[in-house]
């Protein structure tokens, strides 16, 4: 009789782990899901404890919130030039890092600070300090984007660190496969957004079809269908439209209208048009890491084991938040507030949205939503950046108008301060005019799902 090779240690599945490592990976992830998706109720409203948290911290620290604001885009401004311009730049470090981040972000921190400024202290120009300018980026949005990026930073790794991320996707990839017909690893990207945002989606799909596990097509399609904008931020958005009662409800919308648009959207151009070619420098699909004989139960709780192995220390993660909150902080601040400022500016004193988002007004009527007139150009605004609709439709007093608004500027995924940024610069194959073609295909197919599911939930 034959001998038969003894399989390596890698090619066995491993079908049992220690307690001290399923502990590791379950008592983290169960808080992060009691934060991030546990339903609780709060004076007669249902809502979920991060938003919960972070509406409380608003409260009572209202007072220094918009000073806060002021504060973290000027002083880490000033500083980063002083790095830029001084010999630290060539040294290493956190603190270096997070004050040399290039010439381009630089300027663009230096910029964003003399707007906040001249806001703060209302001098030179008013479209600048105007309250529907400026004003509107340091009272109504700075302090909420502070909280967010701040305990989002510290937090989120209870979600993304210790195997949620790899189980929860490795149980959808069957369903990636069949609907989308997409690798199954697909649904680790849009988990990877949904839980933290968009760019750490589009990130992770640029490292995969680099390393093999995507071709073009599947990481344009990916990259453009499933790379939203986290649940924080999508709260934010709902809270500064006045619905933030609603957020389960429109939520369950969302991800229909995301589903759906999902579907639809790759068997159109342009995404239908782009070739099935892997990298050059793979040239071919690489396997997965999934065993012989291996369940897909198996698969997940193996992932998510190896997942929390790795996941470094409390303290570790507390400095690491700390860092990402404050680089977050620091650099989109002043790229929100230039942005911002010049996006409602344009809006504010010039007529250009307006006439640009005319054709719109039609298509939003025949959708039966009340002040069209007033949603459209809110509506355009989103490709400058997704807070646009939320903050230009908190005047419209429709409710169904702003359900639809908040929906479209999360399902729309392209906005040019952040997604389009890194979509054109991670050389995956999509160009300028292939995402503006997206926008617009997602805009147009979210509007009709969306009005449906509003008229139908609010009455």
């Amino acid at each position: 009789m034959t001998d038969r090779p003894t399989p390596v240690a890698s090619e066995v599945p491993q079908s049992r782990y220690s307690t001290k490592q399923l502990l590791k990976c379950l008592i983290p992830t169960l808080l992060g899901v009691l934060l991030f998706f546990t339903p609780i109720s709060v004076d007669g409203r249902t809502t979920i404890m991060i938003a919960f948290v972070i509406d409380y911290i608003n409260d009572v620290l209202k007072p220094l919130m918009v000073t806060a604001t002021a504060a973290v885009a000027i002083i880490p401004s000033l500083i980063t030039l002083a790095v830029t311009f001084s010999p630290l730049r060539h040294r290493k470090g956190r603190l270096i890092t997070l004050f040399n981040p290039g010439m381009g972000w630089t300027i663009v921190r230096i910029i964003g600070a003399l707007l906040m400024t001249m806001v703060y202290f209302e001098v030179g120009p008013e479209w600048v300090w105007s309250r529907n300018t400026g004003g509107v980026m340091l009272y109504d949005i700075g302090p909420v984007v502070l909280a967010i990026y701040f305990l989002s930073a510290l937090l989120l790794p209870l979600l993304t660190d210790y195997g949620l991320m790899e189980f929860a996707g490795t149980l959808c990839s069957r369903m990636f496969e069949r609907l989308f017909g997409l690798p199954g690893r697909a649904a680790v990207d849009c988990l990877a957004s949904w839980l933290s945002a968009s760019s750490v989606g589009i990130i992770l799909t640029t490292q995969q079809y680099r390393q093999g596990f995507y071709n073009s097509r599947e990481a344009c399609t990916i990259a453009t269908n499933f790379s939203i904008v986290s649940i924080a931020y999508s709260y934010l958005l709902l809270k500064l439209i006045g619905l933030e009662e609603m957020f389960i409800q429109w939520y369950i919308a969302v991800a229909i209208t995301g589903v759906l648009c999902a579907i639809i959207v790759p068997k159109l151009p342009p995404l239908r048009n782009k070739l099935p070619v892997y990298h050059p420098a793979v040239g071919k699909q690489l396997k997965t890491d999934r065993r012989p004989g291996e369940g897909v139960l198996a698969l997940g709780l193996r992932r998510a084991v190896e997942r929390a192995e790795q996941a470094n220390s409390p303290t570790e993660q507390l400095k690491q938040g700390l860092q990402i909150s404050a680089d977050v902080a620091f650099s989109i601040y002043p790229a929100m507030m230039l942005v911002g400022c010049v996006g409602l500016a344009l809006i504010e004193f010039t007529q250009l949205f307006q006439v640009l988002s005319l054709p719109l007004v039609p298509y939003l009527e025949l959708l039966r939503l009340p002040e069209a007139a007033q949603a459209a150009p809110a509506l355009l605004a989103g490709i400058v950046d997704s807070i646009m609709p939320s903050i230009l439709g908190a005047g419209i007093e429709s409710e169904v108008t702003r359900f639809v608004m908040a929906g479209v500027a999360v399902t729309q995924i392209i906005f040019f301060t952040e997604a389009a940024i890194i979509l054109v610069r991670a050389d995956i194959g999509l160009t300028l005019r292939d995402l503006v073609m997206i926008y617009a295909l997602r805009v147009l197919i979210s509007l009709p799902i969306l009005a449906l599911l509003g008229h139908w939930m609010i009455g």
